[in-house]
C-alpha cells in the first residue's frame, strides 16, 4: 500500500483477521519524532496558530497547508527527551488519528486501515476494536467518526487552497530567523498569503471569503508566521541541551 507520513506498514482492518487486536495507549509520540511537518486542516488553524508556523508547500493538487514542527528535516522540535508532545501545545489531527487512517478508492469508498508497525498493538490489554459479537466497539466507531470528519475537513481545506490560488494570494516567501546569540537561519521553499494582494481584494471577494469561513483561516495563517522565530529558538536550545549530555 502507498506509504504515508508517519506510517510504516499500512494494512486494511479486517474484523475476522483482527478480531482479537487491542490498542494500548502509549505515553509517548515517538512515531512522530522523525517528521518535521504534518498536513493541517483549515479548521485547525485557530488552535494551531498560537504554537506552529502554518505554511503552504507543494505544487498543483499537492499544495497543502502544514504545521511546521521542525526546521531540520527529520526532527520534530515539539517532542521532549521522553518523546512526549510538549505540554499545553495543540496536537494536529493528522497526528491524533494515528495509528488509524482512511484509504479511499476511485469510487470514493473508504476502508479503515492501521499502521501494523505501531508498538501499541497487542491482544492482551488496551482498547478493543471489535466486540465478541463481531461488531465494532464504541472506541472503533469513535475513531471512524474522527477519521471521516478529518477527511471531510481536508476536502474543505483543498477548496480553500483552490480559492487562494484563484485569487492569486499565495506567493513564495523567505523568512530570515535570528536567535538571541546572533545565529541566523533562512526558512525558504514555502508559500504564504501575500498580505499586499490580500489587502487589495475588493469587498465582494472579502465577503465571499468571510461567508465560506476562509477569511479567519487566512488571518490565523498570517499570525502564525511569527512562530518561526520561536521554533528556531527551540531548535537552538534543544541542540545546546543535547550537547551537554
Amino acid at each position: 500500500m502507498t506509504t504515508l507520513l508517519l506510517y510504516k506498514d499500512i494494512q486494511a482492518l479486517n474484523r475476522d483477521e483482527h478480531k482479537a487486536l487491542k490498542l494500548r495507549a502509549m505515553e509517548h509520540c515517538g512515531f512522530a519524532g522523525s517528521t518535521h511537518l504534518v498536513p493541517l486542516a483549515g479548521l485547525e488553524f485557530f488552535q494551531a496558530a498560537p504554537h506552529y508556523p502554518i505554511l503552504f508547500i507543494g505544487e498543483g493538487e499537492r499544495l497543502v497547508p502544514i504545521a511546521l514542527l521542525g526546521l531540520k528535516e527529520g526532527t520534530n522540535s515539539y517532542l521532549d527527551a521522553q518523546q512526549r508532545w510538549q505540554a499545553d501545545t495543540y496536537i494536529p489531527a493528522f497526528v491524533r488519528r494515528y495509528p488509524f487512517v482512511l484509504a479511499q478508492d476511485d469510487a470514493h469508498n473508504f476502508t479503515v486501515c492501521f499502521d501494523a508497525a505501531y508498538e501499541g498493538w497487542n491482544e492482551g490489554e488496551g482498547r478493543e476494536l471489535f466486540v465478541e459479537e463481531g461488531g465494532n466497539s464504541a472506541f472503533l466507531d469513535e475513531m471512524i467518526d474522527f477519521l471521516q470528519n478529518f477527511s471531510a475537513e481536508m476536502e474543505r481545506t483543498r477548496l480553500f487552497v483552490l480559492k487562494l490560488e484563484e485569487l492569486g494570494l499565495l506567493a513564495k516567501r523567505t523568512l530570515q530567523l535570528t536567535h538571541s546569540s546572533g545565529e541566523t537561519f533562512v526558512l525558504s521553499d514555502f508559500l504564504a498569503v501575500d498580505e499586499e494582494k490580500f489587502l487589495a481584494l475588493d469587498d465582494a471577494q472579502v465577503l465571499e471569503l468571510h461567508k465560506t469561513g476562509f477569511l479567519g483561516w487566512i488571518y490565523a495563517h498570517l499570525m502564525s508566521l511569527g512562530n518561526a522565530n520561536r521554533l528556531f529558538t527551540r531548535m537552538v536550545t534543544s541542540r545546546g541541551e543535547a550537547a551537554l549530555h
